[in-house]
């Protein structure tokens, strides 16, 4: 029997809740790139502060000696150069109408699509504002560093791009530790760098799950395939064995089920569909297409909440049709520079 939307007996309250409901448990089982963010909300207005300063270190301390700012010893009082980023919340809306009828036949189910849609739609819109920010990390290869410091030794401001070329692909000059033609390359590349930067724990890497479109690269030996293709073939040599029985490897088996790989390196990799479009000059090749991806650790990027997911109903004039309005308010960046940097990720 039909429940009839808009009954004697608040059925349209109802209706309303279901569809909150279902997108509610949607969105807590969403996976996705919101999950390696900081989550914040700004405590007034839609603009959330981050200050950054350059860091302040030890030097070794010898009390006879003189030359010191303090008026004691060696010390120097280190007066480090104060920033401050932001990262702005704005406005995301989903809009629908669907037939009245609808809703008399098929009330609460239509209430379970609907708010699944809604609920799985705002966590891959939040995964698609994380994976903008990530044009604003270094766009070239090579750390950006401070001045040597108290102790002697230099610390990065910015930690430069990686470079991800196409399988094959040769020429130009690359850049080297920043730059390889593999994808287990660029993890450990990755690592690397990141331990020369003493960052603390391990990082995330973002790369792309979807094939590439675009020009040919000049150098590149042919179709590359998506990172994540790549990456199964690379730990797989092509996943199944040529001469019958399966050699799919442990890594490889984790890569196809869960569509991540959790340790690799010590590194996480994860891949997404929502990676933004450059040009950028990548082994001394320039304007060349690549879609940005990232490799970053604790603190590097914010997801800013002004507003969660609201969802409104109502009916449209002429009593034809129900709307239906999905409304978030939020923002996602680059808190800190030296916790992360880009991968550019040659398109063939």
């Amino acid at each position: 029997m039909a429940y009839v939307l808009g009954g004697n007996n608040n059925e349209g309250d109802g209706f309303t809740t279901a569809i909150s409901n279902f997108a509610l448990r949607a969105m807590h089982e969403s996976m996705g790139l919101v999950n390696l963010t900081n989550v914040v909300t700004p405590t007034q207005g839609n603009e959330f502060l981050i200050p950054n300063f350059a860091p302040i270190t030890y030097q070794d301390y010898n009390p006879a000696l003189t030359g010191g700012s303090t008026g004691f010893g060696n010390a120097n009082e280190q007066n480090p150069a104060l920033a401050q980023g932001s990262i702005i919340a704005t406005p995301a809306v989903a809009a629908t109408a669907f037939d009245v009828f609808y809703a008399w036949t098929t009330s609460f189910q239509l209430a379970a699509t609907l708010g699944a849609e809604l609920g799985e739609s705002f966590a891959e819109k939040v995964d698609q504002r994380v994976c903008a920010g990530f044009l604003s990390f270094k766009a070239t290869p090579g750390n950006t560093n401070y001045a040597t410091s108290a102790d002697g030794f230099v610390r990065p401001t910015q930690l430069g791009a990686m470079e991800l070329l196409a399988a094959g692909q040769t020429g130009g000059t690359a850049t080297v530790g920043f730059t390889s033609n593999s994808v287990l390359e660029t993890v450990r590349n990755v690592k690397q760098a990141f331990k020369v930067a003493r960052m603390p724990g391990n990082p995330m890497i973002v790369l792309d799950s979807n094939g590439y479109v675009g020009e040919a690269v000049a150098g590149a030996a042919g179709g590359s395939g998506s990172s994540l293709t790549r990456l199964l073939a690379e730990l797989t040599g092509g996943a199944v064995s040529q001469s019958g029985g399966s050699n799919l490897s442990a890594l490889g088996n984790e890569l196809l089920s869960s569509g991540k790989i959790e340790n690799v390196y010590g590194c996480t990799v994860m891949f997404t569909t929502f990676l933004a479009g450059a040009t950028r000059t990548v082994a001394a090749v320039p304007s060349v297409a690549v879609i940005v991806g990232a490799y970053f650790g604790d603190a590097a990027i914010f997801t800013v909440l002004k507003e969660g997911l609201q969802i409104k109903t109502g009916e449209k004039p002429g009593g034809l049709q129900q709307w239906l309005t999905g409304l978030a308010y939020m923002g996602s960046g680059v808190g800190d520079l030296r916790r992360g940097g880009a991968i550019n990720i040659v398109q063939d």
